[in-house]
């Protein structure tokens, strides 16, 4: 923890503590990068209430941890989930919320992309297996002999 606090000429670094130019990209001593994007609150809020029962919102956040959202989109526990979470983006004070996702390494974007295209692929594949299942003139099914039909 630095001693002093820091002054109009130098701020410290996010990771090992060195005193650096305020307008420093890299630190000099450990070279990590110092330009982090922070998130915008209602960009977030507004994404977890539309887009949040497939976890955009925690890959805007940078948080990889959406893949979770993604996976279990189909149960619909995410959506709850991502509405309370919504609500409490929203709420949060501006400081909290500056304190907590200001200094974020950037999006997981690519990861959402990617998670994305390879889910409609997985849809898209199980629903040509089912379209070619009930197409099998070998076999047809009415359904209307189902629902009629009584166990003896």
């Amino acid at each position: 923890m630095p001693a002093q606090p820091a002054t109009a000429q130098h701020v410290y670094c996010r990771y090992c503590g060195t005193a650096i130019g305020r307008l420093d990209n890299h630190c000099p001593a450990c070279n990590a990068g110092q330009n982090l994007k922070p998130r915008n609150q209602i960009v977030a809020g507004l994404l977890a209430l539309f887009l949040g029962g497939l976890g955009m919102h925690r890959f805007y956040l940078g948080q990889w941890w959406g893949l979770f959202y993604l996976l279990l989109c189909w149960s619909g526990i995410p959506m709850l989930v991502a509405l309370v979470e919504a609500i409490s983006f929203l709420a949060t004070d501006k400081q909290d919320w500056k304190e907590r996702y200001g200094h974020t390494d950037g999006s997981s974007w690519l990861i959402a992309i990617v998670s994305v295209g390879l889910l409609l692929i997985a849809v898209a594949l199980l629903l040509a297996i089912m379209i070619v299942a009930l197409s099998d003139p070998a076999a047809p099914i009415e359904f209307s002999e189902l629902l009629l039909e009584r166990p003896d």
